[in-house]
């Protein structure tokens, strides 16, 4: 049977579990996808800026932030903050041991821009590496939905990001967690965190963890247990913004490069940030025959904020040999069938 490719996404029916209907040309996705309408964008915007208000003095912060240094992170903040100039907010940028040094200037550049507290997290980075060695060694860690989100490494990696920012937020009273997800990325712009839901996180991430061979008594990875006993009566939230506001990756660039953001030093297709990245799509690829962003890039062109084209031309650029090369020498392994899923940059 052919391969049948979506007429209004990028999504393809050699994607597992992705089904293209005959008739229509659409996939499952495009079929039952209702875009937010500007009105909903905008009560979501008044509800958003009713909770900050409301929150005003209530923790050491208003808002616990994730702060890559990538563009998106940085663009977000920056936005986040000349709209609520009001709100206290600690960035917290976690270090995975892949991180360029020009995320790291970056990340502290934007901070000073927009009078942030900055905060590196940071963990061994042979207990990171031997972590994200398992994970590439592993097949279905996760379920099929978050393999369709991202790679097993990056699986692994975000999900370290939540807990330590949801344990952060407790600790420091903050009664929200901003993310810079996209509309690709993330549909719900307002998660509310129940302590039962906080719990939940917890454990099915240490099964997870458990499943690629890591057993993380030390609670490096995963939110402290004493942190979520303490937790009383905090209300911690997650809120994703940027899914909310008009996005152009032009018009992200732009304004960054006006407020002295400086381009990445880094050759990568799909990560302004981490040199870890193309590895971990490398490794998706070769594990599961297809681009770990075609889901979120769908969403993307889907919403209307990439045209399709710049879809497919995005999850069809070369990953770089050389970061794919310099990241299996870190982790240890060995590089298969590499002439076979790309070129050098």
């Amino acid at each position: 049977m052919s391969k049948l490719v979506c007429k209004k996404c990028v999504l393809d029916s050699d994607i597992p579990g992705i089904d293209i209907n005959k008739e229509t040309g659409f996939c499952h996705f495009c079929e039952t996808y209702t875009p937010l309408l500007s009105q909903e964008k905008s009560e979501y915007l008044s509800k958003i800026e009713e909770l900050f208000k409301n929150c005003s003095g209530k923790g050491n912060y208003s808002v616990i932030y994730a702060l890559s240094g990538g563009k998106d992170s940085s663009y977000t903040l920056y936005k986040l903050k000349k709209e609520y100039p009001f709100l206290n907010v600690l960035a917290v940028q976690f270090d995975n041991g892949f991180i360029s040094e020009n995320a790291i200037k970056n990340a502290k550049k934007i901070c000073k821009v927009t009078g942030c507290d900055y905060f590196k997290l940071t963990i061994d980075k042979e207990i990171l590496y031997d972590t994200f060695r398992k994970a590439a060694e592993s097949y279905d860690a996760f379920p099929k939905f978050a393999k369709y989100r991202a790679s097993d490494i990056c699986n692994i990696c975000i999900s370290i990001i939540k807990q330590k920012l949801i344990e952060q937020a407790i600790i420091q009273k903050a009664p929200f967690i901003v993310f810079a997800f996209t509309a690709g990325q993330s549909p719900n712009p307002i998660i509310n965190l129940s302590l039962n839901f906080i719990q939940w996180s917890r454990n099915l991430f240490e099964k997870q963890l458990q499943k690629i061979g890591v057993d993380d008594k030390d609670e490096l990875f995963l939110i402290k247990s004493e942190v979520i006993e303490n937790m009383g009566d905090n209300v911690v939230s997650i809120l994703h913004p940027l899914c909310l506001w008009e996005y152009s990756e032009d018009k992200v660039l732009r304004t960054l490069l006006e407020i002295g953001w400086t381009l990445p030093d880094i050759k990568d297709s799909n990560s302004t940030n981490c040199t870890l990245n193309s590895f971990a799509c490398y490794n998706h690829l070769e594990k599961y025959g297809f681009h770990p962003y075609a889901f979120d890039t769908a969403g993307l062109v889907r919403s209307g904020e990439m045209s399709r084209e710049e879809g497919f031309k995005k999850i069809n650029k070369d990953l770089s040999k050389q970061l794919i090369e310099e990241a299996a020498n870190k982790l240890k392994l060995k590089i298969n069938n590499f002439n076979k899923l790309l070129t050098t940059i």
